[in-house]
């Protein structure tokens, strides 16, 4: 009879295990979790900012198209009253003035540069560590004062750029899935909650005006 030899499944380590180890430790998990968080907000804005001037183009070529039913008369045995047409067409312009200001204010590129500046200051610190953690026996005194400066360095460049959001730091950890031990579940319900606050509004824009002017000139 032959044994059965015991099946061990793969171990991965987790985003607590710092908390039992060094503070060197400790700080290599906060340098390399904040600059990959910092990396996400950048790519986050960026997006928000390209689906903003997609948006906007989109909605200024809707007003223009609407504008152009009412010179051609191609509205005339629709039923469609051109004055309030005009009215309509007149409305959605100041809205998209407004709205185009709401948007600029927001200076995603901006941000999305900040953020991109701050992870690539905390990466030089992050390779700094990975660098020291390479040395050869370090004395205490010399693990002390690195930690430190590292640390110091670190809190500074915090204290000189805005927090990121939320859902940055959970996109981050969904993209180390297993690292954090996250459920197909808790992956899927946040890249559902990633598109609601960051693409849901600008495909609306995009594709909803159309809809409504097809579904106003064919069934009128």
């Amino acid at each position: 009879m032959t044994e059965s030899k015991p099946t061990h499944k793969p171990t991965f380590p987790t985003y607590k295990d710092h908390l039992n180890k060094t503070f060197l430790e400790e700080l290599n998990y906060k340098l390399w979790s904040t600059k990959g968080i910092r990396f996400k907000a950048s790519k986050r804005l960026l997006t928000q900012d390209n689906l903003s001037n997609k948006a906007l183009g989109f909605l200024s070529s809707y007003l223009i198209i609407l504008g152009l039913l009412s010179v051609y008369k191609i509205t005339g045995d629709t039923g469609i009253n051109e004055k309030l047409l005009a009215f309509g067409t007149t409305t959605l312009s100041i809205l998209l003035l407004a709205f185009s200001q709401m948007e600029a204010a927001q200076d995603f590129k901006i941000k999305a540069r900040n953020f991109q500046d701050c992870a690539l200051n905390i990466s030089r610190l992050y390779d700094e560590l990975r660098i020291f953690k390479t040395l050869t026996n370090p004395s205490d005194n010399q693990n002390r004062k690195f930690a430190s400066e590292i640390s110091t360095q670190y809190e500074n460049i915090l204290e000189r750029n805005p927090n990121h959001n939320d859902i940055d730091y959970q996109i981050f950890r969904i993209e180390h899935q297993d690292y954090f031990k996250l459920t197909n579940s808790k992956f899927r319900a946040v890249r559902f909650r990633y598109y609601i606050e960051v693409k849901l509004l600008y495909h609306v824009l995009i594709i909803i005006p159309p809809v409504v002017i097809i579904v106003i000139l064919f069934l009128t």
